[in-house]
């Protein structure tokens, strides 16, 4: 919007031209009288150009010096981007790789995700999973949030458990574990945002099952950010009871980090493939699940 001081100053000058008193001849006949007038009038006229005229030069000098003063170069602007990031993401220093536009749209798709929004797409599901968290906390703030949410389930506290779950959420919104959690809890608690947890869930899941195979081999390998993450896909996606998982490993091939969870079948054993893509700054792969 521009600014309107400009206007208002001319509006004000104007006003006091009006009100400006007219110049007043001495007594004279009446014809006399008339030509005074005339040439008053003009000595007015010219008097209200004049003031005008030079109040406007003046408005419009203020009005560009003003605009030289508060226009910031390209370097500040630059900078400004830069320590919005930072403070958005939490970091040390500002994260150059990422742009303002990229950051806006994490933060509008995380948005219609809270609300369970079934308008989002699977990509757009994928894109908010696995975007990268540079805040270095996250790791050990989220290993703190599931380690009370579990000390207050086993107390029986379930309202203060979810309390604490959506604490978590708020951080990371996709976070599967403290998915599951609420789902259990609002489930028990008869909270209407049950609904919103499941739907969140099956579509996490849903997704991630798209990005591979059925898990028997490296090349069918189904993509998650963790081992914690993989082993929840396999207990409540692939359904493998817990008692049929023996164990649990990492290994590293060609570049790559894989969790293999090994399961029991009727046949002996059986090795299931799940491709590890941290998107945290300091990742620790969880193995626990719920």
């Amino acid at each position: 919007m521009k600014p309107i001081y400009s206007k208002i100053a001319l509006l004000v000058v104007g006003l006091g031209v009006a009100f400006t008193p007219p110049l007043y001849g001495s007594s004279a006949p009446r014809r006399k009288k008339t030509k005074t007038t005339k040439s008053s009038s003009k000595t007015s006229s010219s008097s209200k150009k004049g003031k005008g005229s030079s109040s406007r030069k003046s408005s419009r000098s203020r009005r560009g010096s003003r605009a030289r003063v508060y226009m910031p170069t390209a370097e500040q602007l630059e900078q400004m981007r830069l320590d919005s990031i930072r403070l958005r993401t939490g970091g040390a220093e500002p994260i150059r790789q990422a742009s303002q536009q990229t950051t806006q749209q994490m933060e509008l798709l995380a948005t219609r995700f809270r609300q369970a929004d079934s308008t989002l797409t699977r990509s757009e599901i994928k894109e908010l999973y696995f975007a990268t968290d540079e805040r270095a906390d996250t790791e050990s703030f989220l290993n703190k949030i599931e380690r009370e949410a579990d000390e207050l389930i086993n107390q029986k506290k379930l309202s203060e458990a979810l309390q604490v779950v959506q604490q978590g959420l708020w951080r990371t919104p996709t976070h599967i574990g403290l998915i599951k959690r609420a789902c259990d809890l609002s489930l028990h608690l008869k909270s209407n945002r049950f609904d919103s947890y499941m739907y969140q869930l099956v579509e996490l899941l849903s997704m991630l099952a798209h990005t591979g195979g059925n898990t028997l081999t490296r090349e069918k390998a189904v993509s998650v950010r963790s081992a914690s993450d993989a082993l929840l896909f396999e207990i409540h996606w692939n359904e493998t009871p817990r008692e049929d998982i023996l164990s649990t490993r990492e290994e590293k091939v060609d570049g790559k980090t894989y969790s293999i969870i090994t399961i029991r079948t009727g046949k002996g054993r059986e090795d299931h493939y799940y491709l590890l893509r941290s998107t945290s700054a300091s990742a620790t792969p969880r193995t626990t699940a719920r």
